[in-house]
């Protein structure tokens, strides 16, 4: 005897297959993000006792223990950070920079990457302090 099988039996039922994609779709947003934060997490910011509200900036540059660049998540060359700065100024609705150099990076190289923001006339350029009470 053969066995046969129902039209209805064979329906797909995409609704879980749905929720599957958005739940991924949901993690990847989140985990993109996360990539700027996990530079600065690996720099150690000079104490300070002044205590200002934080604001994030659209534009971060982080200046590591090694004196390597970032812009964002992607690690620049001091020659080639001017042409990426400019590029990212362009398509930003807010012309602020904060600098996250780490405390024990050479003083000079701060200095450096300060000349070529300040070179690109930006409206804000701040740095980025760890809160000495909060250590």
């Amino acid at each position: 005897m053969k066995y046969k099988l129902n039209k209805s039996e064979l329906d797909l039922n995409l609704a879980p297959m749905i929720d599957v994609v958005f739940l991924l779709l949901i993690f990847f947003i989140v985990a993109s993000t996360l990539n700027i934060r996990e530079v600065k997490t690996t720099i150690n910011l000079p104490d300070t006792e002044a205590v200002e509200k934080r604001r994030e900036t659209e534009i971060a540059i982080v200046i590591t223990e090694e004196g390597k660049i970032y812009l964002g998540e992607k690690e620049v060359s001091l020659n080639n950070l001017r042409n990426f700065l400019e590029e990212r100024l362009k398509h930003s609705s807010k012309r602020d920079v904060s600098i996250y150099a780490d405390k024990k990076v050479a003083f000079q190289q701060v200095v450096r990457v300060m000349d070529v923001v300040k070179k690109l006339k930006v409206d804000n350029l701040s740095f980025a302090l760890r809160n000495k009470s909060h250590s």
